[in-house]
């Protein structure tokens, strides 16, 4: 496991990502002390639980409910601002 300063983190980000995106976990330390370990996470895990979590809102009907919410934007008092010129 690469170890890598706070100072080196702050400097080198972009290669610590490069790093974790190979898979890679890296251990920050602050001062020669080990206080964290960054680790890459399992994209498909990811991608699996927001599909999921989706399924679970819709069954639930919280998408459907969230839809209704956008009808104010039909509002027809809100056609006077079409008659409102650029200033």
């Amino acid at each position: 496991m690469h170890r890598v300063g706070a100072r080196e983190l702050k400097l080198h980000t972009g290669d610590v990502i490069a790093r974790l995106r190979r898979g890679e976990p890296v251990m920050l330390t602050l001062r020669g002390e080990p206080i964290a370990v960054i680790s890459p996470i399992d994209q498909a895990a990811v991608a699996q639980g927001v599909d999921e979590e989706a399924r679970r809102a819709e069954a639930l009907g919280w998408l459907a409910l969230s839809e209704s919410a956008f009808r104010s934007w039909d509002n027809p008092d809100d056609e006077v601002w079409d008659q409102v010129e650029p200033g």
